[in-house]
């Protein structure tokens, strides 16, 4: 089953713009990672979060991607820098789809 996945992290705002910088240019290999429909970046206009929200084939899709960005050590050292706290996580099967 289809699934929307948010990411949400609370940003160091002295580090934003680098953060976003960083995504610009990683968040295009997450589109083309197989399973990814799509991929928006937004902020949370009343705090210092940004969320990541997509689309995959399934949970599973989305958990293979996350293992690949954890081994390879990004995800962790991305965190480190520039995150506030641990991100958050919704994950949210698709129960009907009147995009196709």
């Amino acid at each position: 089953m289809a699934c929307i996945v948010n990411l949400t992290v609370s940003v160091k705002p002295e580090l934003r713009a680098e953060l976003l910088h960083e995504l610009s240019l990683i968040l295009p290999g997450t589109k083309s990672f197989k399973g990814c429909h799509w991929v928006y970046l937004s902020e949370n206009a009343d705090s210092d979060k940004i969320e990541a929200v997509t689309k995959w084939d399934s949970r599973e899709a989305y958990e293979t991607y996350l293992a690949w960005r954890e081994e390879s050590g990004f995800l962790g050292s991305l965190a480190e820098k520039f995150f506030n706290g641990e991100p958050s996580w919704k994950f949210m099967p698709v129960l009907m789809d009147f995009n196709k």
